[in-house]
């Protein structure tokens, strides 16, 4: 397959040269609606000197050169007339320098097809929300189309510093693990991060901030529990029992979940192993030490709400959760759709057995918010 692509792509041309957008959609197997959309709105821009040429400049500085910041590119570029479909143009056009990178590093065609296709659930999103075919999420985007993002099975994975500011260690025998605190984290009395838009239920004896020490034999700090609530009492950990394998600023992969198949625990960790496999290969000069992720399927909510058979609850349980400060708007957008606010609920109408769940628990005064967590490498 990657052969094939090769071909295909590297005899694509000009991406606004007429036949070279359908040799791109063809090799990356975009659906014919999306093709058909990209291939008009080509054909425009090839017939209009000064759009041809916004364009190719833009492709150029967005994929190529490098050189100015992508948020300011995408900018002008979506500030054109009819910018959203231009923007698709030059994001599809792209494909076939993205290809380049990807035999570079030994990565395959059909990850290339993975990845690439969420160009088309970004258009088709945009066509729902504004009625016409566009792609306007492009900050998002830009980063799969310069080797940023990779989706490989059912999940994404983007590699970056971990942001989360705990630290944990793993026994070197059993290989279970203990995340603690980072020292002069504030903290609620129910070991809930200070801050969060509920606070005054765990807060009634008072704040503490956490500490943390190694004094070079063991090390000490406050457990965070698998439901990311940090306790008040300390544990000590014996450093030749004990290694540190993830804090914050270590290399890891970010886990994101795309619209797609259904998301199986076997699918799921299917990915887990097949990214772990992709990085080992293909990036051994970048090795990680875990996944992460942030996400309102992370909702610690979640574990109370939903059977343990469900596929979230699944999805949940191989990952151990942070303390994180969020709210109820991811999970709102994700289940009852873009632009549901908290105010929104009295005209809701749940169908399905999630936004029922979810629609009980709220109207009857409870919260839900996103949760955060990581899954060792092993």
């Amino acid at each position: 397959m990657n052969d094939t692509m090769t071909t295909a792509l590297l005899s694509s041309g000009d991406f606004l040269q007429a036949g070279s957008m359908q040799r791109i959609c063809e090799a990356v197997h975009f659906p014919q609606e999306v093709t058909q959309a990209l291939l008009i709105e080509t054909a425009r821009i090839a017939a209009d000197t000064e759009r041809a040429a916004a364009a190719r400049g833009s492709l150029q500085a967005l994929f190529v050169d490098q050189d100015r910041p992508s948020g300011e590119v995408n900018k002008e570029l979506l500030n054109y007339d009819d910018g959203a479909i231009l923007a698709a143009v030059v994001y599809a056009g792209a494909i076939p320098q993205l290809w380049a990178r990807y035999e570079q590093r030994g990565i395959s065609a059909q990850v290339l097809i993975d990845t690439v296709q969420d160009i088309v659930i970004w258009m088709e999103t945009h066509r729902k929300r504004h009625g016409q075919w566009g792609l306007s999420e492009l900050g998002w985007l830009h980063s799969h189309m310069t080797g940023g993002l990779y989706k490989i099975g059912r999940l994404q994975f983007q590699p970056m510093a971990n942001p989360y500011a705990a630290r944990v260690f793993r026994h070197r025998l059993t290989g279970e693990h203990v995340a603690l605190a980072e020292a002069g984290t504030t903290f609620l009395a129910d070991g809930r991060l200070a801050g969060a838009s509920d606070d005054s239920a765990g807060s009634e004896d008072g704040e503490w901030i956490s500490a943390y020490t190694f004094d070079g034999q063991q090390y000490a700090g406050h457990p965070i529990s698998d439901m990311g609530i940090a306790s008040r009492e300390t544990v000590q950990l014996p450093a030749d029992t004990w290694e540190l394998a993830l804090q914050q600023g270590d290399n890891v992969l970010n886990v994101h979940i795309p619209e797609g198949s259904r998301m199986t625990h076997d699918a799921c960790r299917e990915s887990y192993a097949d990214a772990a496999r992709l990085f080992a290969d293909c990036f051994p000069d970048q090795p990680f030490n875990a996944f992460v992720c942030s996400s309102w399927l992370l909702s610690p909510e979640f574990r109370e709400w939903l059977p343990v058979h469900s596929n979230i609850r699944q999805f949940q349980s191989d990952y151990h959760l942070l303390p994180l400060i969020s709210d109820e708007t991811q999970t709102l957008e994700r289940v009852f759709g873009f632009g549901t606010k908290l105010a929104d609920l009295p005209d809701l109408k749940p169908e399905t057995s999630l936004q029922r769940v979810i629609y009980d628990r709220l109207t009857a005064g409870e919260s839900v918010h996103n949760g955060c967590g990581f899954i060792l490498k092993k």
